[in-house]
């Protein structure tokens, strides 16, 4: 109860100012839930492609000092520079 509460309360402290500046507001709101979908889709392509890249350095047998740590890590970066050439396929709007 009291979470639901507050999520009310923060998402009209968030969504007030479109009473005020009419339709700015409601972008505002909408660019925001626009950057939480960005967020979780970055966070999860990460997640996929950094147990991908763990399967295939455990698959070949390497040893590397930090390997999930440097999995994940060069999953996070391709899948930033995803983003930077292909933001209209991520985000969707």
């Amino acid at each position: 109860m009291k979470k639901s509460v507050i999520i009310l309360a923060l998402l009209f402290l968030f969504n007030v100012s479109c009473y005020a500046e009419g339709q700015a507001g409601l972008g505002q709101f909408i660019n925001a839930i626009q950057l939480l979908f960005i967020c979780f889709w970055i966070f999860t392509f990460t997640i996929i492609g950094g147990a991908i890249v763990k399967f295939i350095l455990q698959k070949n047998k390497l040893l590397i000092k930090n390997q999930t740590f440097k999995a994940f890590s060069i999953s996070f970066v391709v899948t930033i520079l995803a983003m930077l050439f292909l933001f209209d396929a991520f985000s969707f709007s």
